[in-house]
């Protein structure tokens, strides 16, 4: 019988966070070690059981962007860059990740008077090597069939997501079993090794929905999730520290170049998928010399933000705050 991805992927968290694990912060009362290890054992299980809380999507995905469309060469003249000023000219770019180290750690608090903790924040590292590669077109004579190269940049990437959890009581328990349930969770922020590219901040704006991220760990409680109506409309406004970055759209299932507003913004436009549950959007901003430079470095930041589809399912006895 096949295993399918999906259990893969539950046995492997759960294996990572039982061996890997990095227990920090203190607890207020007294533990036994016995009851700690169940404890950690436990959430690791509450998270195995809520992979779409873990995996974002698109962080890891080796899909192609294109540049050498129209879109394109008008966002460079946005941004006051000509063909004549890149060194090179980009075609497309894709990530090849090659090894993904996973790190856990999980600080207690809390306790009841049985001295267990009742709070668990996990925070999941991600360290991604692997390369960075530019389709790029060679500069030949007129008439000449077009040729291109790939050029490889080094990648090193660390994600950061943090996940909030309660142990709550069981409904319908017998006794007075408590059980561990994901309430909060944040975004993802991936940034390269030595990057100076920043992501600022993040406005999402859909119907009557006008919010502005400005931290992508900051907790958002399950039941406070952006939500967002099926096929409805979402407009996306990046703010960075520079008017010349390159700032892309992650979604599940396509790349879209944001539009250069000139000031430091950068906007796009996506429609929402017609299915319900929890879904993640990510937000690239790559310095301008990581594609338009051959000898400059893979210089990005990503902020990737979790929003829910109505209807939002909760696992039974998840508690409102």
């Amino acid at each position: 019988m096949k295993t399918s991805p999906g259990i893969v992927l539950t046995l492997s968290l759960v294996i990572a966070l039982l061996a890997g694990c990095s227990r920090q912060g203190t607890l207020s009362g007294p533990q036994d070690p016995g009851t700690r290890g169940s404890d950690e054992a436990e959430v690791a299980s509450a998270l195995a059981a809520e992979p779409s809380y873990m995996d974002d999507e698109v962080s890891e995905s080796p899909d192609k962007t294109a540049l050498d469309d129209p879109a394109s060469a008008s966002a460079d003249a946005d941004a006051g860059l000509s063909s004549a000023e890149a060194a090179i000219r980009p075609l497309a770019f894709w990530r090849q990740i090659r090894s993904v180290e996973r790190k856990f750690e999980i600080a207690f608090a809390d306790t009841d008077t049985t001295g267990r903790p009742t709070t668990a924040i996990v925070t999941a590292h991600r360290f991604m090597l692997g390369t960075f590669n530019i389709l790029v077109g060679d500069e030949v004579p007129e008439g000449s069939p077009p040729q291109a190269h790939v050029i490889h940049k080094p990648l090193a990437d660390h994600a950061v997501r943090r996940l909030l959890l309660k142990r709550v009581p069981v409904p319908d328990a017998t006794s007075a079993r408590r059980a561990w349930r994901i309430v909060a969770t944040s975004g993802v922020k991936i940034t390269s090794r030595e990057a100076l590219t920043r992501i600022e901040s993040l406005r999402v704006q859909s119907g009557p929905l006008d919010t502005t991220i400005t931290d992508p760990l900051a907790f958002f409680r399950l039941r406070s999730i952006i939500k967002l109506d099926p096929l409805a409309d979402v407009t996306l406004t990046a703010t960075t520290l520079r008017n010349d970055d390159v700032v892309l759209l992650y979604l599940r299932d396509r790349r879209v170049r944001f539009h250069n507003n000139g000031d430091n913004t950068y906007s796009a436009r996506f429609r929402v998928p017609d299915r319900t549950g929890l879904h993640h959007v990510g937000v690239n901003a790559l310095s301008n010399g990581t594609l338009f430079d051959d000898v400059a470095p893979y210089d990005s930041q990503s902020w990737i933000e979790p929003y829910l589809v109505h209807p939002l399912q909760l696992a039974e006895g998840t508690p409102a705050d």
